[in-house]
């Protein structure tokens, strides 16, 4: 996604409408941010079920994993 295009969806406030696990599994892929970093941020811990610190952003595949578990189950 181009930044022209991620700054055309958060203008779309595409969110407003999704789940935190909708938005955690779109935005947690995408390396633009398509919405404000607070709301993702929130979307993030309810999907989760716990609270994240923000350095735990720097190593997103980490949370990738852990959203991917938490989807399947484990």
């Amino acid at each position: 996604m181009t930044r022209e295009e991620a700054v055309k969806l958060a203008e779309s406030k595409w969110y407003e409408t999704q789940t935190a696990e909708e938005i955690v599994a779109f935005q947690l892929y995408e390396e633009r941010l398509c919405m404000p970093f607070p709301l993702f941020h929130k979307a993030v811990e309810e999907a989760l079920g716990r609270p994240v610190y923000t350095h735990e952003f720097a190593g997103v595949e980490n949370l990738r994993q852990e959203f991917e578990a938490m989807r399947k189950g484990n």
